[in-house]
């Protein structure tokens, strides 16, 4: 008897399978309908990446399973929306316009579709809400207007226009407004043309691009993927016979090279003779750094977008623990100034980095990017610095977008003494308020991790893999200078600050994985100023004066270090 129930359950549960809704695209979407759903109504996981990360396979795969079939429009349009929801929890630019380019592809690939007027409606929305491009919105609510005048899309989206029409008051004329329009058609019709004779090859593994950073002693190399892959590396000794010098390849499992990767480049900078690029196999390719001198490497990847980052070093050729004995054996009679720098002690240049930048807005609210604070907090303390008779090097001094890998290089191919970012922090709730400073190595706090993970662009669960990956990356790095150098600042510019703003709640000294510190071969810090999000905070982020004695304190602490350091090299033991 229960041989026959079991048998009979189980070929209920097959035909439940099998029946509509629950197998194949249509499985796949309503799987990922219900998930979708669920996790908007969750206030906790919908806090994390990875939750909406598994949302979005459930529409790939309905999509992937039909690309021309009935679920395919709708999978389009949900993979979209998952990306628009996680941008409103993430702050990031770059999940909105993941959500974008999914809504443009539903628009292109199914033009007649009942939900493409949806789609339409949502881009227009997100470049007027989120990224703070009305003259783009005014164009996309128009397509919804004109290329859907029966859509029902097409009332709120004149609701829209008619708003932006009445605060504009004369600046866009009839003429310019069917100028906009002509282009956004012609636009449309070169999407849909670009993206019909790019059907198939979307999902392809690539190697994008290889860029490089160079100085005599140190060179950073960064393979830009499309897509997250796994990768192999072995170094291969100098071979006398050959005349080769130690090669370093890493293997990129299932790629292939996209067309503007350099087959070879060659960079003879003393540390590194070229860069090769080739498709080892179909399902492969390798990249070979020839190194001529060679100390230590590092390989290690880092997420959204994807990229493999090498860190190369050259032998020291400082040899200062010996010429320190020396010099105290023989009772040389040495200024400070010149044992300072023997030792690696002198501070003379400092690179200052102002956060995010370009596409990347940082965090956003009422209308105020972090990233224009950022960068006039920033010059404003570059200024200070300079009367002090440092050396200040920027790492961008306009709008633009840098990868925080490439800061992070920058400060090392300069030889820069110091390294100090520059941030403003976000967080969900307005009543979270405070000046905070960081300093690499593992978190400890869920604080700290949230920090990082939003610095980084990725979720709190990669922060969690990162610090497993990190333990050994960081071994070698400048930590406790970068502790010492951390508390000193942060004295100073509390006090500071608080002259003006007397309430400026303190987070105090706090450490973290972050990115743009990683592979930094001088004390670097990272400053989150006070929270955009919260009212208080964000009315002194735009005022000229607090910035001013913000900037005060940090120069002050930062001389203090300076000094600090001198003391160091000059002391003897009694």
């Amino acid at each position: 008897m229960k041989r026959k129930t079991s048998f009979t359950l189980g070929i209920l549960f097959v035909l439940v399978l099998a029946a509509p809704g629950w197998a194949g695209p249509a499985g796949d979407f309503n799987r990922g309908w219900h998930a979708f759903h669920d996790l908007c109504k969750d206030s906790k996981k919908s806090r994390y990446r990875s939750y909406w990360m598994q949302v979005k396979k459930h529409f790939s795969s309905a999509y992937k399973a039909s690309p021309s079939g009935s679920y395919a429009p709708k999978s389009l349009y949900y993979l979209g929306r998952t990306y628009e929801e996680l941008g409103k929890r993430s702050y990031l630019q770059s999940d909105f316009k993941q959500a974008l380019d999914y809504y443009q592809r539903q628009i292109n690939r199914f033009p007649n579709h009942s939900w493409t007027d949806d789609a339409q409606l949502r881009k227009a929305k997100i470049h007027f809400e989120y990224l703070n491009d009305p003259e783009q919105a005014y164009i996309e609510f128009l397509k919804v207007v004109h290329n859907h005048p029966k859509g029902d899309m097409r009332p709120e989206a004149e609701k829209f226009l008619k708003k932006m029409d009445s605060r504009r008051a004369g600046k866009l004329t009839q003429k310019e407004e069917k100028e906009l329009l002509s282009e956004a058609k012609e636009a449309k019709r070169t999407a849909q043309n670009k993206a019909s004779s790019q059907e198939g090859n979307a999902d392809e593994l690539k190697l994008e691009e290889i860029r490089h950073w160079s100085s005599d002693d140190y060179t950073r190399v960064v393979l830009d993927l499309n897509q997250e892959t796994e990768y192999y590396h072995k170094l291969l000794k100098p071979d006398p016979k050959l005349g080769t010098p130690h090669r370093l390849f890493i293997d990129l499992a299932g790629t292939r090279l996209g067309p503007k990767t350099a087959r070879k480049d060659k960079i003879a900078d003393g540390i590194l003779q070229r860069v090769r690029a080739a498709q080892y196999r179909k399902d492969k390719a390798r990249v070979v750094l020839d190194i001529q001198k060679l100390d230590k490497f590092r390989v290690f990847s880092l997420q959204n977008p994807f990229r493999i980052v090498v860190d190369v070093y050259a032998p020291d050729k400082s040899n200062k623990p010996t010429q320190r004995v020396k010099l105290q054996e023989n009772g040389n009679d040495v200024a400070p100034d010149s044992l300072v720098e023997q030792l690696g002690l002198t501070i003379k240049t400092i690179m200052i980095d102002p956060g995010h930048g370009g596409k990347d807005p940082g965090a956003v609210c009422n209308g105020i990017l972090e990233k224009d604070l950022n960068l006039k907090m920033s010059k404003i303390l570059g200024k200070m610095l300079e009367k002090k008779g440092f050396k200040v090097l920027y790492t961008r001094t306009k709008d633009t977008f840098i990868p925080l890998e490439e800061r992070t290089a920058m400060a090392n191919s300069k030889k820069a003494d110091l390294f100090i970012s520059i941030h403003c922090n976000a967080h969900n709730s307005k009543r979270v308020e405070g000046f905070e400073v960081y300093y690499l190595n593992l978190a400890k706090s869920k604080d700290a991790v949230r920090v990082a993970a939003r610095e980084n662009s990725i979720s709190e669960k990669k922060i969690s893999d990162l610090q497993y990956i990190l333990t050994d990356l960081m071994l070698n790095s400048k930590i406790s200078e970068s502790r010492d150098l951390a508390g000193s600042v942060h004295k100073t510019a509390l006090k500071s600050g608080r002259q003006v703003y007397s309430s400026l709640n303190d987070h105090g000294v706090r450490q973290a994985p972050f990115y743009v510190l990683m592979g930094a071969q001088m004390p670097s810090i990272l400053l989150e100023l006070g929270y955009i999000t919260n009212p208080e905070d964000r009315r002194h982020l735009q005022s000229e004066k607090f910035l001013t004695r913000m900037a005060s304190g940090l120069v002050q602490g930062i001389v203090e270090y300076r000094d600090k350091m001198k003391q160091y090299a000059t002391f003897t033991p009694e």
